[in-house]
């Protein structure tokens, strides 16, 4: 019997850790990036998405495009109307319509308002992954206290 209770304090303390660190906040994505400034770049862009912003019911003043500094292949919404862009993406393009298909891409991810459904379930699975954590933490303790009674 009181391997039996051993067991359920140990595995009460292993489900209690698990919950701690599943929201354990992580490191913000847009943190460690690494932007440039370059004017002819940024030009050439906004001549692309200008009609793209046009077709999509967009302000372009609403919209900013950042480049980042990364030769990974990649794009990405962040930050409500915020485009982020890979140098790699640009250097690896072999034509302008492959850049151009990738930013209306990410311009439909932010007409599409995938962002803030996103963030909407995170939020909720925040909460209940703090109910988690408060039912979790009550039950180790009940555990714990019924293994130090016996």
């Amino acid at each position: 019997m009181k391997r039996l209770r051993l067991f359920i304090c140990c595995f009460a303390g292993f489900v209690l850790a698990c919950t701690l660190f599943a929201i354990v906040p992580q490191a913000s994505a847009q943190g460690g990036l690494r932007f440039i400034r370059d004017t002819e770049i940024e030009n050439t862009i906004r001549v692309y998405v200008a009609p793209l912003f046009e077709a999509a019911g967009l302000d372009p003043g609403a919209v900013s495009v950042h480049i980042v500094n990364d030769n990974n292949l990649n794009a990405f919404v962040a930050g409500g109307q915020r485009i982020f862009i890979h140098t790699g993406l640009l250097m690896q393009a072999n034509a302008p319509g492959e850049v151009i298909g990738v930013l209306a891409h990410e311009i439909g991810h932010i007409t599409g308002g995938h962002l803030a459904r996103m963030h909407q379930g995170l939020k909720d699975a925040t909460n209940q992954s703090i109910l988690a954590l408060v039912l979790g933490g009550a039950a180790a303790a009940y555990v714990l206290w019924e293994c130090r009674r016996s």
